[in-house]
C-alpha cells in the first residue's frame, strides 16, 4: 500500500510539474511570436515621433511581470482541472438507482443477512467500474459500517465523515492554488515598486531637459502590471468559488442521498423480509 501511494504522489507531482512546463512554454512562445515584436514596433514609433507609447494590449502585457502572471494563471487552471475532476461530475448518480435498492428482497429467516451481502456486492460491482468515487466511497464505508455492529446511525456518520474528509483532502490539494491567488496580486506590486523606481530616477530628466517619455513610459509598466495582476486575480477568484461551491453542492447532495435514501431503505428492507421473490445480483 505504501509503495502505491508513493507512485501516486509521484504521478501527481509529475502531472503539476508537467502544466507548469507547459504553462512556460506558451507564454514563452505567445511572447517571443507575438506580443514582443508587436510591443517593439510600437515602441520604436512612439520614440521616433517624440511621445508616450499607446495603451494597447500588446504595451498592456510586454512585460515579465505580466508574463509570470500569465504563466501563474494558467497553471493554475491546469491544477484545477485535475483537482476538480471538470469533466467527471458523480451528480448523475443520484438520478440513478445505482444500487438497485427495489430488488433488495429477502428469502428466509436470514433475509437481513441476504440484503446486506446483496447490498454489499453491488457496493463491490460500482466500487470497480467507478473508480475515485466519492459516493461509492461513502457507501462502500456505511455497508462496513453496517456489516460490522448493525448500527445504522454509526453507518450514516460515517458517510457523512467521509464526505466532510473528501473536502478536506481537496482543500489541502488547492494549496499551491491558493498560493498562486495570492502570488498573482503579488506579482503586479512588484512591478508597480519597480515601475515607480524607474520613473524616479528619470525624474531629474524630465526636471532638466523637459523628456517625460520615460517616466511616462516607467510609469505605465506600474499601472500596466498592476492592472494586469488584478484582472488575471479577480478572473481565478471567480473561477474558484465558482468550482468550490459546484463540489460543496455535491457533498450536500451526497449527504442527502445516504441519510434520506439509502440508509432508511436499507434499514427497512432489512427489518422487512419478503419471502416471495429470489434475490440475485446482476453484474453490468
Amino acid at each position: 500500500m505504501s509503495k502505491q501511494r508513493k507512485s501516486i504522489t509521484h504521478f501527481s507531482l509529475a502531472i503539476d510539474l508537467a502544466g507548469l512546463c507547459l504553462s512556460i512554454g506558451i507564454v514563452c512562445i505567445v511572447y517571443l511570436l507575438w506580443i514582443n515584436p508587436e510591443a517593439q514596433e510600437i515602441l520604436r514609433v512612439a520614440e521616433a515621433e517624440g511621445s508616450v507609447p499607446p495603451r494597447t494590449f500588446f504595451i498592456l502585457v510586454k512585460d515579465w511581470e505580466q508574463a509570470s502572471c500569465a504563466v501563474l494563471t494558467l497553471w493554475c487552471l491546469w491544477l484545477w482541472f485535475f483537482r476538480y475532476r471538470i469533466f467527471q461530475s458523480d451528480s448523475y448518480l443520484l438520478d440513478l438507482d445505482i444500487l438497485h435498492l427495489d430488488r433488495v428482497q429477502q428469502t428466509n429467516e436470514e433475509g437481513a443477512s441476504n440484503t446486506l451481502d446483496f447490498v454489499e456486492k453491488r457496493v463491490g460491482q460500482l466500487k470497480e467500474t467507478l473508480t475515485d468515487s466519492q459516493l461509492v466511497n461513502a457507501l462502500d464505508l456505511a455497508v462496513r459500517r453496517i456489516r460490522l455492529n448493525k448500527n445504522f446511525q454509526e453507518a450514516n456518520d460515517v458517510a457523512m465523515e467521509a464526505c466532510d474528509l473528501h473536502l478536506e483532502l481537496l482543500n489541502s490539494k488547492l494549496a499551491i492554488s491558493k498560493y498562486i491567488l495570492w502570488a498573482i496580486p503579488s506579482i503586479g506590486f512588484l512591478g508597480t515598486v519597480r515601475g515607480i523606481g524607474i520613473a524616479l530616477s528619470l525624474a531629474n530628466e524630465a526636471l532638466e531637459e523637459g523628456k517625460i517619455t520615460g517616466v511616462a513610459a516607467s510609469l505605465g509598466v506600474a499601472f500596466n502590471s498592476t492592472w494586469v495582476a488584478l484582472a488575471l486575480s479577480l478572473f481565478l477568484m471567480f473561477i474558484s468559488n465558482s468550482l468550490h461551491g459546484r463540489e460543496e453542492r455535491l457533498v450536500a447532495q451526497f449527504k442527502n442521498y445516504v441519510s434520506s435514501t439509502f440508509i432508511p431503505v436499507l434499514s427497512v428492507r432489512m427489518a422487512s423480509p419478503d419471502p416471495h421473490v429470489n434475490l440475485s445480483v446482476e453484474k453490468e
